[in-house]
């Protein structure tokens, strides 16, 4: 037993003796020269790669040309340039500028009722029914057409019968 704590003894000031000297000193890497990014490939008149000659440049990140004698456009996007009709680019433009179009494309699941003069909307969620009721004033542009929809096939249904 005496021969144990001996041995303890031992080891725990090799322990501690070894913790009180320094650390060898780490030999410091050489520093690297930060590396050269490359320019940007442009065609030699400043427009971006991808961009057609004949294109003309409508706005920051934007430019127009002819193309089967129709106009398209090129936007710079995050991933390169995007080929948009006129129609898309006004639309992603309004976007932009803080005034996008108001959805019309009813949902799946979005049914409505008229009740009492009240038109009575009802949609299923994964967390349930959720039921709302409105004036026929009061609409949204979604609700307008989910409502024009309805009036549609129940008129289209009393026609067939």
């Amino acid at each position: 037993m005496k021969n144990l704590k001996i041995v303890f003894f031992a080891l725990s000031l090799s322990c501690a003796y070894a913790q009180s000297k320094p650390a060898p000193a780490q030999p410091v890497a050489a520093s690297k020269p930060d590396p050269k990014v490359a320019p940007a490939k442009r065609h030699p008149d400043g427009r971006p790669l991808g961009i057609p000659f004949s294109a003309t440049k409508i706005s920051d990140g934007a430019w127009r040309a002819i193309e089967g004698g129709k106009p398209v456009i090129y936007r710079s996007t995050a991933f390169g340039f995007s080929k948009l009709s006129e129609e898309e680019n006004s639309k992603i433009q309004r976007m932009i500028s803080g005034k996008p179009d108001e959805a019309t494309e009813v949902p799946v699941g979005l049914s409505v009722a008229e009740k009492d003069g009240k038109l009575h909307f009802k949609r299923i969620t994964p967390f349930g029914n959720y039921e709302w009721t409105k004036d026929k004033n009061d609409l949204t542009a979604v609700e307008k057409s989910l409502w024009r929809q309805t009036q549609a096939s129940l008129t289209k249904g009393d026609v067939k019968q």
